[in-house]
């Protein structure tokens, strides 16, 4: 018999979510069912120092998700450690022995294996560098993709399993393509012995290709992410559903699932093939491609990435009045340099090399 495999992005849960009946009999017929877990539960731990929004989740959502159908956790995410290790570790416990890819360095960098009559199935999850990555700054936090041992850790894992689904968390948010520099990377684990790999992080949903007889996701966007936006895009999540057979994924169907209030439904097939072509169309011209990227990457720095970097210094680089009066109140009241800031802007992967795209193009305009 064919196994089936269905992997979701990122949840978030501040309601009680309420599955429509398709969705519910999809998640049932799966075998593993793995979403990522992008925050931790609440009542635990303390908030941490950190440059961007601090996030967790009701204490309910590991019973909820578990009781849906769930069997398997991604917790490699710049969100998880969010109120510390004491916050992550009891979310650890909650989710019970199916996390992957959070905790100590042994536990968020180790294989899962998961037999499924006699094939053995073989998981791993990683996020780029952040305030909770493990890159040398803490001993307890999320794999961090970027980290030299993971490219040997693959070639092992590859050996000890039949199928290895590398899921990792990166890319610039709300953006509905890839950045190259992404797309290199989840090449190269594809080198490594990655007999997939399943990306999330953007919060919308993008592309897919084969590299080598073989499928990269780029994101899957938000399964159930609760009070952030409201938007079609945030609100719009992949469903992908594996089948294997003899050893051989056979068949990769990617679902789109629609978030309205508190109710996830499956958004109609036809709707869903126009949606993902005119994705996967953007990923094909590599000019085109290119030039659209670049396009991204100076629109971001001219709305986001400038004001971040001139912030930690106290700079302005806008001169209407409302910019004037903010200025005029952080040279008085914060005058100490932000270096949280200075970090997230140039060692998290996806900020720098949107920044650096970005100061590329805008230089051979000067």
């Amino acid at each position: 018999m064919p196994h089936k495999l269905l992997f979701v992005g990122d949840v978030v849960l501040q309601s009680s979510p309420v599955l429509s009946q398709d969705l519910q009999a999809l998640i049932r017929e799966q075998d593993i069912c793995c979403c990522n877990v992008e925050a931790p539960l609440s009542g635990f731990g303390a908030a941490v120092k950190k440059t961007g929004p601090l996030i967790n989740q009701l204490a309910q959502s590991a019973e909820w998700l578990q009781d849906f159908g769930f069997n398997m956790f991604a917790m490699a995410n710049n969100h998880i450690l969010d109120y510390g290790a004491e916050g992550l570790a009891h979310t650890r416990q909650a989710f019970g022995a199916n996390v992957i890819g959070a905790g100590s360095e042994e536990e968020a960098y180790a294989l899962l294996v998961k037999e499924v009559e006699g094939v053995r199935y073989g998981f791993v999850a990683y996020g780029e560098n952040g305030f909770g990555a493990l890159n040398g700054d803490r001993d307890y936090g999320h794999a961090w993709v970027n980290s030299t041992r993971v490219d040997e850790d693959l070639i092992a894992y590859k050996d000890q399993v039949d199928i290895l689904i590398v899921q990792v968390h990166a890319g610039v948010e709300m953006v509905d393509v890839p950045i190259p520099e992404w797309r290199q990377r989840y090449r190269e684990l594809i080198d490594r012995g990655a007999d997939m790999v399943i990306a999330h992080h953007p919060h919308v949903v993008q592309g897919h290709e084969t590299y080598r007889g073989k499928r990269i996701f780029y994101s899957l966007g938000n399964f159930y992410f609760d009070g952030i936006s409201k938007t079609t895009a945030w609100n719009t999540g992949g469903a992908l559903q594996l089948v294997v057979d003899r050893k051989q994924i056979v068949q990769a169907d990617l679902f789109l699932v629609s978030k309205q209030g508190n109710r996830l439904s499956l958004m109609p097939r036809m709707e869903t093939e126009q949606q993902l072509a005119r994705l996967n169309e953007k990923l094909q011209h590599t000019a085109a491609y290119e030039n659209y990227v670049d396009q991204i990457a100076v629109e971001q720095w001219l709305q986001h990435h400038r004001n971040y970097y001139a912030k930690p210094f106290n700079g302005l680089v806008q001169y209407s009045l409302k910019a004037l009066a903010k200025h005029i109140k952080r040279l008085l009241f914060h005058r100490n340099i932000d270096y949280d800031l200075l970090w997230h802007n140039m060692e998290i992967e996806s900020n720098f090399w949107i920044v650096r795209r970005a100061i590329q193009k805008l230089r051979k305009k000067q």
